[in-house]
């Protein structure tokens, strides 16, 4: 069996929604039978799950009923303390009840858990998910050296160290998914009809042809997806769907990287460490520059990196340097232009804005 529930914890059971509709309506009981067999450790943690979506559904049912809760209390007391007074609770009695508002106090605690602190979506339950529907072959890496994948379309993935990567024999007419646990560095194919997804723990990568670097390790805070070349989508992926969802979609751009907070469930779109050129210098392109405008240099820049830079360009019109571009990173080249026209720079929404008050 190509499933993942020996990861399975009690929470996940019950963020199952395949799981729950098994326990409530008997849907696809053939499948949950063999997974009660094939997985033998696991058949404690699953009963406890499926006593308390009983309860769960019972406790609901009981809710809907017109009770008056003040004549309850009064029947109550009348049948016990208050019958008599001078007689009390009868010990065994009176650790009976005191069990059941242990075990209601632990239901409510459990029942607040689960509806108010969800458990995360990882890789497990992804893949768990999609092979309902379809075969999936997983590639593990435990060594230093990428690991090199290359899928049916020809789009090449490196899987690294410590990594886990699933994708189908053959992919569906209308998609390329594929699941990923860790880091992998993708190159994909173009292929503008059929879209390809990464889903890694709650966040959802679709492009259609680019290299990106995803990290999403199953027990790591964070998801970051980093851009190289071309253009990708990223949202947030929770319950689980597997359907892209546009209008929460936040495009990346070369240089550009998201990151997804998995405590706050925010996203987070900022330029990479250390923006490289998308591409090197050619040899016909220009690498001196000798007593031009500095938007001049800057444009260049912008172009080389594929990163937007903000800056007046009027306010900069009589700053006029001289200086060579070479493939070091953007920040430390726009630092040296930054310094000789008396500016500054900053990173805001993915972007550099030059901070400047002009030259005489």
């Amino acid at each position: 069996m190509t499933m993942l529930y020996h990861e399975f914890l009690l929470q996940d059971f019950l963020n199952d929604d395949a799981f729950v509709r098994w326990v409530l309506f008997d849907e696809q009981d053939r499948y949950w039978q063999q997974v009660l067999a094939d997985y033998p450790a696991k058949q404690e943690v699953i009963q406890q799950a499926i006593q308390l979506i009983q309860q769960l559904q019972q406790a609901e049912a009981l809710r809907t009923l017109p009770v008056d809760e003040e004549k309850t209390w009064k029947r109550i007391r009348s049948t016990t303390i208050d019958a008599d007074p001078l007689v009390g609770w009868p010990r065994k009695r009176r650790w009976t009840g005191v069990a059941v508002l242990c075990s209601l106090a632990l239901f409510i605690v459990v029942w607040t858990w689960v509806e108010h602190f969800p458990s995360k979506t990882v890789y497990a339950k992804l893949v768990t998910k999609a092979a309902e529907k379809n075969a999936l072959i997983e590639k593990v890496n435990r060594s230093d050296t990428p690991l090199k994948i290359t899928l049916e379309d020809g789009s090449i993935v490196y899987l690294k160290k410590n990594s886990r990567f699933s994708y189908p024999t053959h992919f569906t007419t209308q998609s390329r998914e594929t699941f990923l646990s860790g880091e992998a560095f993708f190159q994909i194919a173009p292929n503008p009809k059929k879209p390809f997804y990464v889903y890694a723990n709650e966040l959802v990568t679709q492009v259609l042809g680019t290299s990106f670097d995803i990290t999403a390790f199953d027990d790591d805070q964070q998801v970051q997806v980093k851009v190289r070349t071309g253009r990708v989508s990223v949202y947030n992926q929770k319950p689980i769907r597997f359907a892209s969802d546009e209008r929460q979609n936040l495009v990346l751009l070369p240089n550009q990287q998201v990151i997804f907070n998995r405590h706050t469930e925010s996203l987070s779109k900022q330029l990479v460490a250390e923006p490289m050129p998308v591409q090197p210098l050619a040899a016909s392109e220009k690498h001196y520059f000798e007593e031009v405008p500095a938007a001049t240099v800057l444009k260049t820049l912008e172009r080389r990196y594929g990163v937007h830079i903000l800056y007046d360009e009027e306010l900069l019109s009589n700053c006029i340097i001289t200086t060579t571009l070479s493939n070091q990173p953007l920040k430390d080249q726009l630092e040296v232009i930054c310094q000789t026209i008396g500016a500054t720079f900053k990173e805001m929404d993915a972007q550099l804005v030059v901070e400047a008050t002009g030259c005489p």
